[in-house]
């Protein structure tokens, strides 16, 4: 069977500690899982795994039937998987909806060119204002993102990573 995200004997040590210890995890399409445990438990540990922010000691991880194990954080996100940190991750000097519309910007092909006018584009600000909806920031568009409740921070970096192009979301202590 072909599974969206597979972990087969995924171990992690950092030095002669072994923090993740042969885990084996099959998800598929569309299907919502969570990780609970204490705090040291491992989970933000397995997911900087999945996300290619730390490299496996051991084992493999697929993600859409492609080996991401050696990849990096960039590559991994550029296939479709993305995750959140526990430490909200936004611009907090730009307003909400600069925000979304940087996560925008590499999915709708506009990659990080400086050089054109966003301002004036109307499928992209279309797109940020369809997400702004989805998140229910629509009302704080305009807001410096630094300034909004750490709940609707969180909600601004899940919208980011929607505006990104993730099939896949990783949440690490989304609440």
């Amino acid at each position: 069977m072909n599974y969206h995200l597979e972990l087969k004997n995924v171990k992690k040590d950092f030095g002669s500690t072994s923090i993740i210890r042969g885990v084996n995890l099959n998800i598929k399409k569309g299907e919502i899982h969570s990780l609970i445990g204490p705090n040291g438990a491992g989970k933000s540990t397995l997911y900087n795994l999945i996300s290619g922010v730390y490299k496996p000691t051991s084992g493999t991880i697929k993600f859409n039937d492609k080996y991401i194990e050696n990849l990096s954080s960039h590559e991994i996100y550029r296939l479709g998987l993305s995750r959140s940190f526990q430490i909200t991750n936004i611009f907090p000097n730009m307003s909400v909806f600069e925000n979304i519309r940087c996560g925008l910007l590499w999915n709708m092909n506009y990659k990080y060119s400086t050089y054109k006018i966003l301002d004036n584009n109307k499928d992209l600000n279309d797109k940020t204002n369809e997400i702004l909806k989805q998140i229910s920031l629509r009302k704080y568009a305009k807001e410096a993102a630094g300034l909004l409740s750490y709940a609707d921070q969180r909600a601004l970096e899940i919208g980011i990573t929607i505006a990104g192009g993730a099939e896949t979301i990783l949440l690490d202590e989304p609440t």
